[in-house]
């Protein structure tokens, strides 16, 4: 059963068996910079795939789903996960503004996940995971 308790504390054997690693991932082009400006420091996603097993100290490096933006990437530490059961918990325990900032309508915010296309349907299934994250370098190229 998924809970609202911190992934690392759920598993801390998960902890102990890996070092962090740095990974890769996708943003919509207002996303990126949102977490680039600081402003977006949450970023939510569905509890499968690489989102699965995400530790505190993990790295991404988010690059932009439309290249044709020019965004460079943005390099971020991991520094909490938390695992939830829906985008709506989701929300509500971490906040609509570090999740979707500029959004103030909580109906309209679990919308937003919920467009992404396959996540309605996998958010029941699969559950919802908050990654806490903050900037650390950025890339110097594209």
């Amino acid at each position: 059963m998924r809970s609202n308790m911190t992934l690392s504390e759920q598993s801390d054997s998960l902890s102990a068996e890996r070092e962090p690693v740095l990974r890769e991932s996708s943003l919509m082009p207002k996303y990126l910079e949102l977490i680039r400006s600081g402003r977006k420091t949450v970023e939510g996603r569905i509890r499968t795939g690489k989102w699965s097993d995400v530790i505190i100290g993990d790295r991404f490096r988010f690059e932009s789903s439309d290249p044709s933006a020019g965004l460079l990437p943005v390099v971020c530490r991991v520094t909490s996960v938390r695992a939830y059961d829906s985008f709506r918990s989701m929300l509500e325990a971490e906040g609509v503004d570090r999740c979707l900032p500029g959004i103030t309508d909580m109906e309209e915010a679990v919308e937003v996940y919920r467009s992404i296309p396959g996540y309605r349907e996998r958010e029941a299934v699969d559950g919802v995971v908050g990654v806490g994250v903050q900037v650390e370098v950025e890339q110097a190229t594209a």
